[in-house]
């Protein structure tokens, strides 16, 4: 469902009565998807995602971590291109401390406004982790001032989680690159906005010519770095584990499998019936292949994390194949919709 226009008319829920989550494949585009129809305006989470241009690949390296190698597969800006897309205003609410950030999400949830906040997940306890992943979006609905708990939906869970104030509070907050946050909270009063035809198209148009025009950290050219360094992956002694995190970001973190472009072509797909050039280039199709290519890195860099030595060449050769993919991709699309 690509989705429709909030009716004049809509009356939101009371977020005490009920909420508007459904279980997703990824935080963001789910989060989004939630707001977005607690407002009134419904569609599917691909088609949020597709909004938001959620296609990336950025390669970064954060020596003082445990995860000091890291490829992210979806573009930095997602939340605020799905806003910009719909020509709804955006911008995220910062602050300088917890206090105030857990005193002005007190406030908009009893204004019955729902908030999409920013978080790591490292402090949210359902997560369990013991890893810091930050950047991880999910959405307040209702403040419990009896037990100071805020309920949360988050992706894939069904129905609303409990979490304590100050446990929220540390999980708003991460200085660990490229995802920092202080305290971000977006909580609109109403949002009116609908899904049009030149919408969907300027939104596949633009996450083509991102990826087409990176600099060597981001976009296409980003996998021509992560193969130059490829030897110092191959010398820090804990590359079993900066490999299997690869993998797991791709596959596994919150991405709906193969580096979130499974998600996408779900996206083309519904696009397709009401953008014809959709279908007569062949996207669905062509996002279909580079999805298995991500997938087959994936699997490439799941067995690394298992051998006994590096195996460069192994990984290069998936890389390389991705990379031919999404090249295959993003030129036809700046070909159809430039």
């Amino acid at each position: 469902m690509v989705g429709g226009e909030v009716s004049e008319t809509a009356v939101r829920p009371k977020i005490g009565a009920r909420h508007c989550h459904r279980p997703g494949r990824h935080c963001g585009s789910s989060a989004i998807r939630d707001l977005l129809e607690f407002h009134g305006l419904v569609m599917s989470e691909a088609c949020c995602f597709g909004l938001g241009a959620g296609l990336g690949i950025t390669y970064v390296e954060t020596a003082a971590s445990n995860t000091p190698f890291i490829v992210h597969v979806r573009s930095m800006e997602f939340e605020e291109k799905v806003f910009n897309t719909l020509d709804v205003p955006f911008s995220w609410r910062s602050y300088r401390d917890q206090r105030s950030a857990n005193t002005d999400l007190k406030r908009v949830l009893n204004e019955n406004r729902p908030a999409l906040l920013l978080t790591d997940i490292f402090h949210l306890p359902y997560f369990q982790s013991s890893t810091h992943f930050a950047g991880h979006a999910i959405v307040a609905w209702l403040y419990d001032e009896e037990r100071d708990e805020v309920l949360v939906s988050d992706t894939e869970r069904p129905g609303l989680i409990a979490v304590s104030t100050a446990d929220l509070a540390d999980a708003r907050f991460s200085t660990a690159p490229p995802f920092i946050h202080n305290g971000n909270l977006f909580a609109p009063e109403a949002i009116k906005a609908s899904v049009t035809p030149e919408r969907i198209r300027r939104a596949i148009f633009d996450n083509a010519y991102a990826l087409a025009n990176g600099d060597r950290f981001s976009g296409l050219a980003a996998l021509d770095t992560w193969i130059d360094r490829l030897s110092h992956w191959a010398a820090d002694e804990n590359w079993r584990w900066s490999l299997r995190f690869a993998y797991q970001v791709i596959e596994k973190r919150g991405t709906g499998g193969a580096g979130f472009r499974t998600l996408y072509a779900d996206f083309l797909e519904e696009a397709s019936a009401r953008l014809t050039v959709v279908r007569d280039a062949k996207l669905v199709e062509l996002m279909r292949g580079a999805a298995a290519a991500w997938s087959g890195l994936a699997a490439v860099l799941k067995m690394a994390s298992e051998a006994t030595t590096f195996p460069s060449g192994d990984i290069e050769l998936a890389i390389n194949r991705v990379k031919s993919h999404e090249s295959r991709y993003v030129k036809c699309v700046l070909d159809a919709l430039g």
